[in-house]
Formats: C-alpha cells, sequence, structure tokens
C-alpha cells in the first residue's frame, strides 16, 4: 500500500510540474512540422513548404570547407523535379527530435535532430522571423551525421 500510495504522490508532483508550452513556442514548432519535416522530409504539400518558408531563405552548407548558399526556390525546384521523375519514391519516415527553442521577441533560434528509423541523420538549426501574426523560416545550417 505505501508503494501505491508513492507512486501516486510522485506522479501528481510530475504532472503538477510540468508546464504546457509557450503558445510562440507551439507556433514556431508548427510551422516547421509542416513545411519542413512533412513538406520537405516526408513528401508533403509544395504548397505547405511556400508557406512556412520565407522567399528570401537560405540554406548555409559547409562543404569542403566551402560555403554555398541555397534558396528556397531552388530547394523547391529540386523537390519537384525529384517527385516528378520518381512519382512512386518510397522513403523511410523522418522524425523530429526539438533539442532547444529559443524565442525574443520576434525571432526564434531553433535546434532540433531529424531521424529515420531511430538513427539521427541530421542535427539542423533554424532560424524564423515573425512576420505580422506568422512565423516563418529564414535560415537553416546543419550538421549531417
Amino acid at each position: 500500500m505505501r508503494y501505491l500510495f508513492a507512486l501516486v504522490v510522485t506522479s501528481l508532483i510530475l504532472f503538477s510540474c510540468a508546464k504546457p508550452e509557450h503558445p510562440e513556442v507551439v507556433a514556431v514548432k508548427s510551422v516547421i512540422n509542416k513545411a519542413y519535416i512533412e513538406g520537405i522530409h516526408n513528401n508533403g504539400s509544395i504548397d505547405d513548404i511556400k508557406a512556412g518558408f520565407h522567399p528570401g531563405f537560405e540554406m548555409l552548407s559547409n562543404t569542403n570547407d566551402e560555403l554555398t548558399r541555397f534558396s528556397i526556390g531552388e530547394w523547391v525546384e529540386r523537390i519537384e523535379t525529384n517527385r516528378a521523375n520518381n512519382p512512386d519514391q518510397k522513403r523511410d519516415r523522418t522524425d523530429v527530435k526539438y533539442i532547444d527553442v529559443d524565442i525574443t521577441g520576434g525571432v526564434a533560434s531553433v535546434k532540433f535532430e531529424l531521424l529515420r528509423n531511430g538513427e539521427t541523420i541530421f542535427t539542423d538549426y533554424m532560424y524564423l522571423y515573425k512576420f505580422g501574426d506568422d512565423w516563418k523560416i529564414i535560415a537553416k545550417v546543419y550538421h549531417r551525421h
């Protein structure tokens, strides 16, 4: 009986300490989930991708100590071409594990891992600005595992 009581008390303490996420954190994650995780990595809607990324977005990549830039327009074009050339392409689902979401006013910095089959494939750092009521992804840097 003491063990049951201890379990109930511990559960109540843990439950009462859990805080709901701030609405802005929820909004930022929602944009990343819909436009990037589902849109780009899980073959979602091109319209959802375009809605979540600012037209001035750039992905920065360090390849052999050479910094390259990649716009969202170029990325969407490659996705559309790949989907047209491989309409039946099957790909394992990509999942996300958020590490940190830091928001100051209308700017957000987000660190997260992308996983396939339980294995981390990328660690991404995304940056967002809030335009009016909407968060938009404006930049990305990453590490490929």
